[in-house]
């Protein structure tokens, strides 16, 4: 039997060791993926689909939803053109990480005929009853119409074609509303021949369908084009293109909505565009603002390689969020931004200014110089001179390395809460050798002088009686996790990153799209967080159980809020001590002793076994020890 002194005494030695105090990894971990293992929320990876192709470019595993009615994921994979199904159902919150296999669906064939030429599939989405599952597909010339095909799900996961619907120009992402009356395109109408006189920039758009009856509407931005109402958005830090009209600018990237309202976010304008269901049309746009490195440290140099943060009074970062979530928290919305960040780089046309510090370059403003930064690398810069909405003064960057809360409010949206330098200083702490590096180049600082980590996506969702946000990482990869139970003051919670940082790209590389999976809709009743990793051509599956939440239940001894077989083998092997020194924490002592003797013993194994076969009642349910 092993006392719960002699453990305390084990823990005292093994803190000691660690190499960062408040996260409790050691060099072996930070080299082989990593996840917090101390952290309020737990967060490790459970499983993985590979599709067997990896691209450096990415665009391969992109986008994925979860269909709870069937226990299948759907993932869409750029690089085959085909849209996997994945066996995520029988997914365990175990110790290992299970190999998924998964079936690919055809759906250029499934769709293409005489009136319409199949292009790229861009997007995923599930209808809330799993009846449903919805494509975004573009056309193959980039200024046609696209479509939003809408398939029957059977019980084994099979999609049966029912619907093919046109769209605007170009649908990147697809979505139900929450009570599944409508499907919803963001259709980018981008410029892939260039601006020249004789390419077209198609116009961007959202479509709006009617799951009823399927008629589509689609609706622009025209409201907007006349001098008077451009030069107000200008005027609100909106970014558009100079002699160019609002609805041909705007490119609508992603969309997180209501049963009212639809929110677009304009990565390129650096905005998000609300638009009314019930009347179809836009009620405004916002800008998101920027970050201030006047005041928020920022490390913009790629040749010094270490984390160096520093501040520039002429500096931001254009926030340019690609993924955007909408969470209802106490009665309030809350709009969250991943703050990438975007150049547009078609055919001859480029709009970014890097410049070589190195050679006595300055910034675009004159204002950061060799002599007053120290900088000797590259760093790109946001080309202003063809823009409106921007103030001559400042210097910008691409992004905002940051992720950004602004509360729904009948004046608009309202700034809360940013990450500021989180991201970076995060990063740095857990990897030092590979701070900034990039999803297919493992070298420390390589992304400093761009856009840093990257952050891609947001989404939320509830584990146990709190409410996170999940922040992808595209460049360095990994999810960042904060609580945003108090949206107005979140605190960050967790990261976890399952890349293998030994070769460029190994593991789960550059996680593009995330999928939340509560634990009222898995099998096992536990939360998951499924992301689909475009370089490494992946699909990670993690697990999340929330300590707080299984705080003070004995028995429950992995904290995965369930009492198994797996708590007991643990308790006898603590009773043995043979349990491995890694697994003892405060929190496993308490739960495993199960009769609060103050020792672990094959007592408390005999406890656990009984109530798992219904002998006993009140083991990890009340909260209170079980005393013989």
């Amino acid at each position: 039997m092993l006392n719960k002194k002699i453990i305390a005494s084990v823990l005292a030695t093994l803190s000691a060791f660690s190499v960062l105090t408040s996260i409790g990894v050691n060099a072996e971990e930070l080299n082989q993926g990593f996840e917090n293992k101390d952290a309020s929320l737990k967060i490790s990876q459970s499983a993985r689909y590979s599709s067997g192709i990896s691209n450096p470019d990415g665009g391969v595993m992109e986008i994925v939803a979860y269909n709870s009615a069937v226990g299948k994921s759907y993932a869409v994979n750029g690089q085959s053109g085909v849209l996997t199904m994945i066996s995520t159902g029988n997914i365990s919150n175990s110790a290992t990480v299970d190999e998924l296999s998964g079936i690919d669906i055809d759906v250029k064939s499934l769709i293409e005929d005489e009136s319409f030429a199949y292009g790229d599939m861009t997007s995923v989405a599930v209808s809330p009853d799993g009846k449903l599952v919805a494509v975004a597909v573009q056309a193959e010339s980039y200024s046609a119409n696209g479509r939003a095909v809408v398939f029957l799900c059977n019980q084994d996961g099979i999609l049966e074609f029912y619907k093919s619907i046109e769209t605007g120009v170009q649908p990147d992402m697809i979505t139900f509303t929450p009570d599944g009356t409508k499907i919803l395109t963001a259709n980018e109408g981008e410029p892939r021949e260039g601006y020249t006189e004789e390419s077209i920039d198609p116009i961007g758009t959202v479509t709006v369908v009617n799951t009823g009856d399927y008629n589509a509407v689609t609706v622009d931005f025209t409201k907007y084009d006349d001098a008077q109402s451009r030069q107000s958005l200008a005027d609100k830090n909106i970014i558009i293109k100079k002699n160019t009209a609002p609805s041909v600018d705007f490119e609508p990237e992603y969309i997180a909505v209501s049963d009212e309202f639809a929110y677009i976010s304009l990565q390129e304008a650096n905005a998000v565009a609300v638009l009314d269901l019930n009347s179809l049309s836009f009620k405004d746009i916002y800008s998101v603002g920027f970050e201030d490195y006047s005041v928020t440290p920022v490390d913009i140099d790629k040749k010094d390689e270490q984390y160096s943060p520093k501040t520039y009074e002429s500096l931001k970062g254009i926030r340019m969020p690609d993924g955007i979530s909408l969470a209802d928290i106490n009665g309030e919305q809350y709009i969250l931004t991943a703050n990438e960040g975007d150049s547009r780089d078609w055919k001859d046309y480029l709009n970014e200014d890097e410049r070589n510090f190195g050679k006595g370059k300055t910034s675009p403003t004159g204002k950061i110089t060799v002599e007053n930064s120290g900088l000797t690398g590259k760093v790109v810069f946001f080309n202003t001179s063809d823009y409106d909405g921007l103030d001559e003064n400042y210097d910008y960057l691409f992004g905002g390395r940051s992720f950004t809360i602004f509360k729904v409010t009948e004046n608009g949206l309202e700034e809360v809460f940013t990450s500021s330098d989180d991201f970076e200083k995060l990063t740095a702490s857990y990897f030092k050798d590979n701070f900034n590096c990039s999803n297919d180049d493992i070298t420390i600082d390589d992304r400093s002088g761009k856009k840093g980590p990257e952050p891609e996506t947001v989404v939320t969702g509830k584990v146990g009686a709190k409410t996170y946000a999940f922040i992808a990482l595209e460049r360095i990869g990994g999810i960042m996790v904060y609580d945003i139970t108090d949206a107005e003051n979140p605190e960050y919670v967790n990261y976890i990153n399952s890349r293998d940082f030994s070769p460029d790209i190994c593991g789960d590389v550059s996680p593009e799209g995330l999928c939340f999976v509560s634990s009222d809709k898995s099998a096992d009743s536990n939360a998951y967080l499924i992301a689909a990793c475009e370089v490494s051509g992946t699909v990670a599956v993690y697990s999340l159980s929330s300590k707080e939440e299984t705080k003070g239940l004995y028995g429950d001894v992995d904290c995965d809020g369930i009492i198994t077989v797996k708590d007991a083998t643990i308790v006898q092997k603590l009773s043995l001590g043979a349990e491995t020194e890694e697994n003892i924490t405060d929190f496993v002592l308490k739960a495993a002793d199960v009769n609060d003797d103050g020792r672990i013993s094959i007592l408390d194994v005999t406890c656990i076994q009984k109530y798992i076969a219904g002998g006993y009642n009140n083991v990890g349910t009340t909260g209170e020890p079980l005393v013989l």
